[in-house]
């Protein structure tokens, strides 16, 4: 199977007013040829890891139930976003997505390999440490060497 012939997830993590990890989700499915925007909110980077791989799951199992209900927008109702809220989930409306998300991608009807979950914890720990430190010390010495 071709690589454009799989199912693309782009996720984006940022940090919002309050705190809290905002998480975007765009999942495009290559059967139908469809895109979903959704997004979750997490209060710690491991609650966030956690339903980043519940929701992912999700989105795998349900396609046809997502792309049945979604893909028009005249047939968006309330059923469609108590779907999505389901699963702890929120209807992105924003147009454009972020930059340097990170990309994970799945045959169609197959859940994501263990491997590839651990891969995408592993990268996602690394955007979310915190940036290091520079000591005082650290900063007067370069003043002083220029």
């Amino acid at each position: 199977m071709r690589r454009a012939d799989r199912n693309t997830y782009r996720i984006s993590v940022e940090t919002n007013q309050a705190g809290r990890f905002e998480t975007r989700i765009e999942a495009r499915f290559a059967t139908s040829r469809w895109t979903l925007r959704a997004y979750f909110r997490a209060a710690t980077p491991e609650r966030l890891k956690s339903h980043l791989q519940a929701t992912l799951r999700y989105l795998q199992r349900h396609e046809d139930e997502l792309w049945m209900w979604g893909a028009n927008p005249a047939d968006r109702g309330l059923f469609f976003e108590d779907l999505l809220s389901q699963s702890g989930l929120e209807l992105d409306r924003r147009r454009e997505f972020p930059r340097g998300a990170l990309v994970v991608t799945a045959e169609p009807g197959e859940l994501f390999r263990p491997l590839q979950l651990a891969e995408l914890k592993r990268r996602l720990a690394e955007r979310l440490a915190p940036a290091p430190r520079v000591a005082p010390r650290a900063v007067e010495a370069l003043r002083s060497s220029a």
